[in-house]
Formats: C-alpha cells, sequence, structure tokens
C-alpha cells in the first residue's frame, strides 16, 4: 500500500514540476551556447579583420582586398553588438539568433566571395551556425537556413562566373557544400534530440531519487522504531526522532553515543564479535530499560554502516500484565464461591470454639490463629475481587490541598499513625488534578500503609506534590527505610510479588490498576534518604 501511495505522489508530483525544470533549463543552456557562439564569432572576425593590414596574408588569399576589410570591421563590430545583445536576456531570443545566422551567413559568404570565392576553402565555415541552429532544437529553423545558405553560395558562384574573368569555380563544389550544411544540420538535430531526451531522463531519475529519498526519510521518522546509522568509526551519521525520544535525546543537536550511551556501543562490540551476528541484544545485555537493541550491516559503494534498531518493549509487558490481570479475573470468577463458603465455614466454627469457656489456652491460642489466617485469606480474596471487579472510574477535579490534608487526618483515626509520621510538602500553587476520588483514597491508603510499614519507623513518611523536569505534576510518597535494589522495584507491581511473608502481593497491584483507570502513572525507585519512593502522575484533564 505504501509502495503504491508512494508511486503515485512520485508520478504526480514528477509530472506537476517536471516541465517546468526543464523549460528553465533549456532556457540557461540556450543563452550558454549562444555566449559561446559569440565568443567564437569574435575571435574569427577579429582574425579576419588582422589579415587585412597584412600585404601577403599567410593565411587567405585575399583577391578584393577593399571588400574583405570592410566586411571583416562589419563582421567584428556586428560580433561586439551580439555580444552585449546576449546579456540583454528580456530580448526576443529566437529573433536574436535569426539576425545572427542571417549576419553570419551574409558575411561569411561575402569573405569567401574575397578570397577567391569557394574554392577557397572558407564556405565549410557556414557549417559551424548551421549547427547552432540544429542544435538549438529547431530543426525547421536549421533547414531555412541552410537553404539560404546554399542560395547565397549558388549566388555568389553564378555572380563570380559572369563578372569575374578566369574564374575557375565549379557547381560541383557549391553542391557538395550545400549537402554539407543540410547533412551537418540533420544529423545535429537528430544527435541533439538524443542529448536532450537523455537529459530529460537523467533529470527524471534525479527527480524521483530525491522523491524516494524524501520519502524514505519522512518513513524513518515516523517510523515506531528508533533507528540509528553509524559509520565504521561508531559516530552517528543519523537518529530519527523516535530514536531520540527512547534515548531522552530531546536536543537537535549533535549526539554521541559513547558520551550518552555507551551500552549501545558496548552491545555492538559483542555483536560484532559474536557468532551469530544477527541475534539481538536484549535490555539486559545493553543496560536499556524496556529496549530492545539489534544491529544490521548496510554496504553501500565501499562505505561499511551500521544501522541500530531500538523497539519499546514496554507495551508488550504491559500487554502481558494485562493478560495475568486477565486470567486472575477468570479464576476469582471460579474460586471465589468455593473457597468462601468453607472459609466461612471454618471461621465460625472457630468463633464458636472461643466463645467456650472451659477451652483451654492452647486451644484457644489455636483459634486464634485460625481466625488470623482466615482474615487473610479472605483479605486475599478481596483483594482479588477488587482486581477483577472493573469498577467504573468517575473523574472530578480534586484540589490536593485541601484533599491531603483531609486524608491523612482520616488515615490517622486508625490509631496506627499519628499526623507527626508525615511530612507533607506542597510545592506548586495549582495542584488541581482529575481523579476518581474513592480510587486516590485506596491509592494513598496503600502508598502510605507501604511507606510506614517498611519505612523506619522513628522516621517520617514525605509526601511531596512537585513539578517534574518536563513540568508534569508529580505526587510522591518516600519512605527511609531500607530500600531495594531496582531489579526487584520493576517487579514491585507483578500480581503475588512481595517482599514480605505477611503480604499478599496484591496491594500494588491494585494500586498500578487503578492508576490506569485513572489515566495515571505509577513508578517506583530508589530515594536520596535511602529508602523507597512511590511516583504517581495524575491526569490533568479537568472535567467540565
Amino acid at each position: 500500500m505504501i509502495k503504491t501511495i508512494a508511486v503515485r505522489t512520485m508520478q504526480t508530483k514528477t509530472s506537476n514540476r517536471q516541465p517546468l525544470k526543464k523549460e528553465i533549463n533549456l532556457h540557461k543552456t540556450n543563452w550558454i551556447s549562444v555566449r559561446l557562439l559569440n565568443a567564437y564569432r569574435l575571435g574569427l572576425a577579429s582574425l579576419f579583420f588582422s589579415q587585412s593590414f597584412i600585404d601577403q596574408s599567410p593565411l587567405l588569399k585575399i583577391v578584393n582586398l577593399a571588400l574583405y576589410s570592410w566586411v571583416s570591421l562589419t563582421f567584428v563590430i556586428l560580433s561586439l553588438i551580439w555580444i552585449l545583445a546576449s546579456e540583454i536576456e528580456n530580448r526576443i531570443f529566437e529573433k536574436q539568433v535569426s539576425l545572427q545566422i542571417y549576419s553570419d551567413t551574409v558575411l561569411i559568404i561575402l569573405i569567401m566571395h574575397a578570397c577567391g570565392g569557394i574554392s577557397s576553402g572558407l564556405g565549410m565555415l557556414l557549417i559551424i551556425p548551421m549547427a547552432f541552429t540544429s542544435l538549438l532544437g529547431k530543426q525547421s529553423l536549421s533547414l531555412i537556413f541552410c537553404s539560404l545558405a546554399s542560395i547565397g553560395l549558388l549566388a555568389e558562384y553564378i555572380y563570380s562566373l559572369i563578372y569575374i574573368i578566369g574564374h575557375s569555380d565549379s557547381s560541383t563544389q557549391v553542391g557538395i557544400l550545400g549537402a554539407t550544411l543540410f547533412a551537418t544540420a540533420i544529423a545535429t538535430h537528430k544527435l541533439t534530440l538524443k542529448l536532450r531526451s537523455s537529459e530529460q531522463l537523467l533529470a527524471q531519475k534525479e527527480h524521483d531519487v530525491l522523491l524516494l529519498s524524501a520519502l524514505n526519510q519522512e518513513i524513518i521518522e515516523n517510523l515506531q522504531a528508533g533507528v540509528i546509522v553509524l559509520t565504521k568509526n561508531s559516530s552517528v551519521r543519523h537518529i530519527n526522532s523516535t530514536a531520540r525520544k527512547m534515548l531522552d535525546m530531546t536536543s537537535k543537536l549533535t549526539v554521541s553515543l559513547e558520551n550518552n550511551h555507551p551500552e549501545i556501543l558496548t552491545a555492538l562490540a559483542q555483536w560484532q564479535t559474536s557468532i551469530k551476528p544477527d541475534d539481538p541484544f536484549l535490555t539486559f545485555q545493553t543496560g536499556l530499560n524496556n529496549l530492545q537493541v539489534s544491529f544490521r550491516l548496510l554496504k553501500n559503494k565501499g562505505q561499511e554502516n551500521t544501522l541500530v534498531f531500538l523497539n519499546d518493549f514496554s507495551s508488550i509487558k504491559a500487554s502481558m500484565h494485562q493478560a495475568k490481570l486477565a486470567s486472575l479475573g477468570h479464576l476469582t470468577a471460579s474460586i471465589a464461591h468455593e473457597i468462601r463458603n468453607p472459609l466461612g465455614a471454618i471461621s465460625h466454627a472457630a468463633e464458636l470454639l472461643s466463645e467456650s469457656e472451659e477451652l483451654p489456652t492452647a486451644e484457644r491460642r489455636m483459634t486464634e490463629i485460625i481466625h488470623q489466617h482466615t482474615n487473610r485469606i479472605n483479605h486475599i480474596i478481596e483483594d482479588i475481587m477488587e482486581i477483577s471487579r472493573g469498577a467504573p472510574t468517575i473523574m472530578e477535579a480534586i484540589d490536593l490541598k485541601q484533599w491531603m490534608r483531609e486524608f491523612l487526618e482520616a488515615f490517622c483515626l486508625n490509631g496506627k499513625s499519628n499526623i507527626d509520621c508525615f511530612n507533607v510538602d506542597m510545592l506548586i500553587p495549582n495542584s488541581i488534578i482529575s481523579f476518581d476520588t474513592g480510587h486516590l483514597n485506596q491509592i494513598m491508603t496503600n502508598l502510605c500503609n507501604n511507606a510506614r510499614t517498611h519505612g523506619d519507623a522513628k522516621k517520617p513518611t514525605h509526601i511531596k506534590v512537585y513539578q517534574d523536569q518536563h513540568q508534569a505534576l508529580l505526587i510522591e510518597v518516600a519512605d527511609e527505610g531500607p530500600g531495594m535494589e531496582q531489579s526487584r522495584l520493576d517487579k514491585i507491581f507483578e500480581p503475588f510479588y512481595t517482599t514480605s511473608h505477611q503480604g499478599s502481593g496484591l496491594g500494588l497491584c491494585i494500586v498500578d490498576q487503578l492508576c490506569s483507570l485513572n489515566n495515571a502513572t505509577i513508578v517506583a525507585r530508589q530515594n536520596p534518604y535511602g529508602g523507597t519512593s512511590f511516583c504517581v502522575w495524575p491526569s490533568l484533564d479537568i472535567p467540565p
């Protein structure tokens, strides 16, 4: 489909633009030819005129010196006039050329007559102006000039035969020269047509190459994959906009992988020495998050370049994550009823046992353990149900300054924390976001519980609302706990992944899903306190 569109576009643009380009080129070429002819004419006229001052010219046998002198002088003057006229390009081109050829024909025949007629050999000089008219692509005009020149030669022969005593020229010479003029004009015209056709074809191919180059450039720039072209010494020859975004290179300045992303060059060196050079290098081999890197060798006319392809497979990870959630939803529908009924019976039986006054202390402790673990199982089932339920999202405008204060007051009512445990920084004047209030409350409750559980109980939990380097609003919940490695933080939002023996591994998975439902993004990362930060980028689209 793309190829068809490209061909049609190429044909359309070519048909629209090529004739104008051809016309402009021919115009320039014709005037260049005229100037060259003028230079030749001036040199020839000067040579003729210089011979009029020599008594016995070694080049010419001048029979009529007076006629020769005046004609050669006229030839020089007209040559200068034609040079000046050619510099004024607003004159009619064909009329100017016609006058030049007419004058050249008449003057050369007169000079030939002054030098003894056609036997002087000067008549051959008529071939040059005849060929010139054919080079202009006007065969009819060149044939007219050939006819006039032949008539002029014949008239000179007849005049010389009648009025010059002892004239020895023959009509055969006149006929041969006339035929030569016609043959030259026809052959030159055919050669000119071939040259013009080749020139037009070359211009057409050049136009097509430029169009295809522009089309390829447009396709490469709009590819979903990042493309980098490296030279033999690994310097960047070209990089498309997608690759710049993937590598966070927004500047249009020269890109240096050695300074910005040496891990790509490291992977390139490994690929060049590998047994299977077509195998791609994945993110754990390059150190680039969510990027798959592959290399291809490109050789063209002795130049060796390397193509680097960058593919973002975060969407694949997101699809896998959604597939896990979907399978979890199907699992929930099948096991919720089967587990909850016997779980309720176990919990009820444990409550009845605990109400007995004669129950020994050891058995009473057993009933407490039963209560504790049945509640934990019930909590896991509730989390699973929460993930698969898919409740509708009601977006509304929320002022974080007021909402955060009310949230912390309500959060501290459970008695596990107090308001002094939180350090709140509202660093932006406009903190209105678009979010589902219930979802935001559940997200912040989970994150604050997580921070108080895994952080240092003697140090505060930091809640900060500010703008990041891209001027996007950001909510950060940070603890001062022992922290986690980045490899574990990358998996922390996956279902059932937990770092605690008492957790279900579903709390942060629910938080991630709730963020997605509200067009928000959440990321876990290490913070300057040594602990873990959870950063939420909410949507700024305020509903009407």
